[in-house]
C-alpha cells in the first residue's frame, strides 16, 4: 500500500476525501467485470437476506451507513476474484490503524478524556488508509481490464466457506476452468489469443531421419540423410 498513491494518485484522493462514493463506483466496477449480481457487502455477512442477491440501488444504503465495511467488501471481491492477498505490510498498516482508533475508543470508555488533537489524527490515519486500499485495489481493476478476467481460481471457491460457495454458484460469479454451467464472466481487454498454423511433421522412408537444429528459428526437425541441404519446415531457412 506504500506504492498505491503514487502510482494511483487520483484514486487514492478519491478515497481520502469521499470513500463513499469511491467505494460505490469501485463496486460497479467489480461487479461488471465479475458479472455477478449485487449482494450486500460482497457477502462477507451472509445472513437471512444479506446473503441473497438484491436490488443494486441498496447499494446506496450500504456505503453511506457502513462505508469501511463496503470498503472492505471490495477489498474482499478483489482478493477473492482476482487472486490477490495482503501482503505483510498491507496487514500491518490495516491492523495499526485499527488498534489506534479501538485504543481512543476504550480509553474514553473508561471515562478519561481524550484530547481533540488525538482524535483529529485517528481521522486522518483512518482517511489515509482508505485512500491507499482504495487505490491499491483499483490498480488491480485496472490491470484486469486490460489483461481480462478468467473467473475465479477453484481453489480458492474450494477454500471459502459453503455459504459463500453457494452465493458464488448461485449468483453466476465465473470460476476459471469450472465445469457447472453457470454464465461465464465478462471479458475486458482480452484480446483473442491468435494461434500460429504449426507445419506438418515431415514423413521419411526407411532410415530414421537426422536430427536437425535450424540455425535461424532453434527448432528441431528431421532431415532424410547428413551431408543435404534441408529447409526448416518453420521458418523456411536453409541449413546444412
Amino acid at each position: 500500500m506504500f506504492k498505491a498513491p503514487c502510482e494511483a494518485p487520483m484514486p487514492f484522493a478519491y478515497g481520502c476525501c469521499c470513500i463513499c462514493c469511491a467505494s460505490y463506483s469501485q463496486r460497479n466496477e467489480l461487479l461488471a467485470i465479475t458479472g455477478e449480481p449485487y449482494i450486500c457487502c460482497a457477502g462477507l455477512c451472509p445472513c437471512g437476506p444479506l446473503g441473497e442477491p438484491q436490488d443494486p440501488s441498496c447499494l446506496f444504503v450500504e456505503v453511506c451507513c457502513c462505508p469501511g465495511l463496503a470498503l472492505s467488501a471490495n477489498r474482499f471481491m478483489v482478493q477473492t476474484r482476482f487472486n490477490k492477498e495482503n501482503t505483510a505490510c498491507d496487514d500491518c498498516i490495516i491492523l495499526s490503524t485499527c488498534l489506534f482508533v479501538y485504543a481512543l475508543e476504550i480509553v474514553r470508555c473508561c471515562g478519561i478524556d481524550i484530547p481533540q488533537e488525538l482524535d483529529f489524527l485517528a481521522d486522518c490515519i483512518v482517511m489515509t488508509v482508505q485512500g491507499c486500499m482504495h487505490a491499491q485495489q483499483q490498480i488491480e481493476i485496472n490491470e484486469i481490464k486490460k489483461n481480462g478476467y478468467q473467473g475465479m481460481a477453484p481453489q480458492i471457491l474450494a477454500a471459502m466457506p459453503p455459504k459463500q460457495q453457494m452465493m458464488m454458484q448461485a449468483g453466476g460469479g465465473g470460476v476459471a476452468h469450472a465445469s457447472h454451467g453457470g454464465p461465464q464472466p465478462n471479458q475486458f481487454g482480452a484480446p483473442g489469443q491468435q494461434y500460429m498454423p504449426q507445419p506438418a511433421p515431415v514423413q521419411y522412408q526407411g532410415a530414421p531421419p537426422v536430427q536437425v537444429c535450424c540455425g535461424n528459428c532453434r527448432q528441431v526437425f528431421g532431415a532424410p540423410q547428413r551431408g543435404i541441404v534441408v529447409a526448416c519446415p518453420f521458418c523456411q531457412t536453409q541449413n546444412n
